[in-house]
């Protein structure tokens, strides 16, 4: 009797738990059983999904790697067709059961009409957006069949284009092979249709995670963080429930838990629909978020749970506290431009970031990380997202919020006119709406930006005099409307807590000034000698920078050996730098040369012009940071152009495609450090600045050293400083004509270091020649290589003073942990080399002496 009464218990009560089972939220997500053709043809192909077709072409070895070579331009013709993918899958009868039953398309390229079952429930034609469309009456149990017809951008917007009021105008390297810009009407990836570092390959496909959404009664469609009264002693913290309800006058519970805090309840009434809560707590000594160099980026999850009756749904968001504010204060002599962490003024370090690749599903997480980490270690604290690329995965900012690098995210729009319709900014609108309510819980995300050079294109490169007055106009008109109505209102209704930035750089309508808001120098483009960086310097400058070609190991694994040299046509065609509608494509190795000539010397061996081009582009990015940082507090911020490289390319990135760190990336990291002595002629007096981001003043002793080339020391004075706490002061000064009296000033070397004990807060070594003017030797630098468990150590050496000492190692990828420096008569140098997958047969080692060949 005892046994049957317990099995009868224990049936009652697995009978209870299935009644009482919580009905929660399903994602179904539909990446399997893909196929895709081109449209009007019969074979399908094996898919990948989230992916695009020239991925999906390439695996199913239909086309060449357009990366190699110039195979590039032997494809062209895939952007000018349509493209059809499907794919089958089940569906269960507990599905249809549910109340809601959506399709979700985190991100569609560009042109789309999706057929579910064969009947078209969705039209798509923005990539930037995310779409979602009820499906259940649609889905059927059993098999179900999903199909999207990807229509070319050419056929869809010719239209538009031919019907323009007026031509729209386009930066030349964009639609590099067109002088018909469809890429203006197309809310799409500006990069695609090519820019003046990347190639054009016009993508299609489901290029983010598609799935069915499943649910009853209740869902939380999202929760906005907002932070308030901000101190190392509080927080104001006010969730905004998002929360969908099927049914009217519903009750519901809503929940936040941490373990940063007890548990917060809230009971409501529902109305069926939307349903937008707040629920506010106070966070007591929260661990703030700070930025990389100022402390630790301090992160907190909080989970989210609605529960209604029988039904829940959660989210967890990580999150950092933080005050922030982009100071925009009147001055005397213009406007500041500041960004303020935490109640501190903080100096910007960092760089402009384009997509990684530029078939976006090649682009794998530990890729994210790696850049991440590379800018981490290269002492940044902001990266900024350019507006002709994408609003990048959740990954790449779940990684800038762990490692304390702020994000100035532009909104998708770069170097073009755009259209006015309606309809077009509808599309704006929401796109925008999307991503910022994506984004908006980042403690990274610093501010919004409307648009990369929209607005000085107009009024600073020539454009609007190509237009009648009328014309005129409307066109501008058209701006005010988007970048300072448009956009900024769909931001706001997702979030007011950031600064809104309306175009980079921001000339204020036609008040073009390095005085106030940020500033884009590229006058080295042309003739204006890299001293420019000294004469021009604004409050903010958001970007500048010189190009380089990858190293000789990267270039190998996209050329064949016989058109390894500067004027092939495939070295052309990875030099995409174009600056007029000729589009020489020369254009690119003359901007170089004009600046090589005068410190360096052109060499005629192409292995010595590829290392010439990195430490020519490595002495620019010093000159120029260096001058920005002297100059705070009237500057506080640089963001050089670029990180990062799409494809393997001559370009101003600092690393390139293959994640080699090129010589400007070694001096980045020398001269992001928290505190550095730039030194510099002023009025023929020799300066000795310090440059500091630290929080609290430094005891210090500041050494400045002359000698001969050969190690003769000519001068050397020391002094005991106290570094007051975020400054740039002088520290050293004396007259150049004083410090080389009776000595030959190329055949002298100077050399500052500041210390804290043993503890070497700064050096610097500078010179007052020319580099190809310089009495250097060859063959001094002695080397002494031993062989580790997990790296190669290698000792340097140098009887003289040797100048940007390069170590490579041929065949085996590995990473360096210094490069392209110099070293001092007598002085030794340690460099470990990691991250190959085996030991190196040799290391090559080479100053600039030993490049020996004729120069003109």
């Amino acid at each position: 009797m005892k046994a049957k009464f317990n099995l009868f218990f224990s049936i009652m009560i697995l009978w209870g738990c299935h009644l009482t089972s919580a009905d929660t939220v399903e994602k179904i997500f539909l990446h399997q059983n893909w196929e895709f053709k081109q449209q009007g043809k019969t074979d399908w192909y094996p898919a990948k999904v989230p992916g695009c077709v020239h991925s999906d072409l390439i695996a199913n070895e239909l086309i060449k790697d357009p990366f190699h070579r110039v195979n590039e331009k032997e494809i062209q013709w895939i952007g000018e067709k349509d493209w059809e993918y499907k794919s089958t899958f089940k569906v269960d009868q507990k599905v249809l059961d549910k109340d809601n039953v959506t399709l979700n398309f985190k991100g569609l390229d560009t042109y789309a009409d999706v057929y579910l079952n064969d009947i078209k429930i969705l039209s798509a034609d923005n990539m930037h957006r995310e779409w979602k469309k009820d499906c259940k009456s649609v889905l059927k149990a059993g098999e179900n069949t999903l199909r999207i017809h990807f229509k070319s951008v050419f056929k869809e917007k010719m239209e538009d284009y031919l019907n323009a009021p007026f031509k729209l105008q386009a930066w030349p390297n964009n639609d590099q092979n067109s002088e018909i810009w469809l890429s203006l009407y197309a809310r799409k990836a500006g990069f695609h249709f090519g820019w003046d570092w990347g190639p054009r390959l016009i993508t299609s496909g489901i290029w983010r995670p598609v799935y069915l959404e499943v649910w009853n009664d209740v869902k939380l469609e999202s929760v906005q963080i907002i932070q308030e009264n901000v101190s190392k002693k509080s927080a104001d913290i006010t969730s905004i429930f998002e929360v969908e309800s099927t049914k009217d006058n519903a009750t519901a519970t809503l929940e936040i838990s941490s373990e940063a805090f007890s548990t917060v309840k809230k009971q409501v009434t529902l109305k069926a629909g939307i349903n937008k809560i707040p629920v506010s707590l106070k966070m007591k000594n929260p661990k703030l978020w700070w930025s990389n160099g100022l402390g630790d980026p301090n992160l907190y999850t909080f989970d989210y749970k609605v529960t209604s009756g029988n039904s829940i749904d959660t989210k967890s968001i990580t999150t950092g506290i933080r005050s922030i504010r982009v100071l925009r204060e009147k001055e005397e002599d213009g406007q500041s431009f500041t960004v303020e962490l935490n109640g501190v003024p903080v100096f910007m370090k960092g760089a402009n970031y384009i997509p990684l690749h530029n078939f976006q599903d090649q682009v794998t997480e530990d890729k994210y990380q790696y850049y991440i980490q590379q800018a981490k270690v290269s002492n940044m604290n902001m990266i900024r997202v350019w507006g002709g690329g994408i609003y990048e995965e959740d990954i790449f900012y779940d990684l800038c919020d762990q490692n304390g690098l702020l994000v100035w995210q532009d909104i998708m729009f770069a170097c073009g006119m755009f259209p006015r319709d309606e309809e077009y900014l509808a599309n704006v609108t929401e796109e925008v709406k999307d991503n910022v309510k994506r984004l908006r819980n980042h403690p990274s995300i610093a501010l919004w930006n409307g648009n990369n050079e929209n607005e000085i294109s107009w009024y600073g490169w020539g454009w609007k005099d190509k237009y009648t007055e009328e014309e005129q106009k409307i066109y501008v008109a058209s701006l005010e409307n988007l970048f300072y109505k448009v956009i900024p209102e769909a931001i706001n209704s997702m979030d007011e807590t950031r600064y809104y930035h309306p175009t980079s750089p921001n000339t204020g309508y036609n008040d073009i000034s390095e005085n106030f808001g940020d500033v884009h120098l590229w006058d080295t483009k042309g003739d204006a000698p890299l001293t420019i960086y000294d004469e021009v310097v604004g409050r903010f400058m958001s970007e500048y920078g010189f190009q380089s070609y990858p190293e000789m190991e990267s270039i190998k694994k996209f050329t064949d050996d016989w058109e390894r040299n500067k004027t092939s046509e495939t070295m052309f065609a990875h030099n995409r730098a174009r600056q007029d509608q000729t589009r020489d494509p020369n254009f690119g190795n003359q901007a170089i040369e004009r600046k090589m000539g005068t410190y360096y010397g052109i060499p005629e061996d192409f292995e010595n012009y590829v290392y010439r081009t990195q430490i020519l582009h490595a002495k620019a990015t010093k000159i120029a940071i260096e001058a920005h940082r002297r100059n705070m507090p009237n500057c506080m911020g640089t963001l050089y152009w670029q990180l990062n490289d799409c494809w393997p390319a001559v370009s101003w990135a600092t690393i390139d495609f293959y994640g080699k760190w090129k010589a400007p990336q070694y001096m980045v990291r020398d001269v992001y450090e928290n505190t550095i002595a730039p030194v510099i002629v002023e009025k023929d007096q020799l300066r000795v600045y310090i440059v500091t981001d630290e929080l609290k003043e430094q005891k210090a002793q500041l050494i400045v050293r002359m000698q001969t080339l050969a190690g003769k020391e000519l001068m050397k004075e020391k002094s005991s400083i106290t570094i007051a706490a975020n400054t740039s002061q002088v520290y050293f000064e004396k007259k150049v004509e004083e410090l080389l009296k009776g000595v030959d000033k190329n055949n002298v070397v100077l050399d500052v270091s500041v210390m804290n004990g043993a503890k070497e807060l700064a050096k610097n070594i500078f010179h007052f020649a020319p580099e190809k003017d310089l009495k250097l030797q060859s063959g001094v630098v002695k080397s002494e290589i031993k062989q580790a468990k997990d790296k190669t150590i290698i000792t340097l050496t140098a009887s003289s003073y040797t100048k940007n000492v390069f170590l490579s190692s041929p065949g085996v990828d590995g990473h360096f942990s210094n490069n392209y420096f110099d070293i001092l008569p007598g002085e030794t140098v340690e460099v470990e080399f990691t991250g190959a997958d085996k030991a190196p047969k040799g290391i090559s080692i080479k100053s600039f002496a030993d490049f020996t060949d004729v120069v003109n």
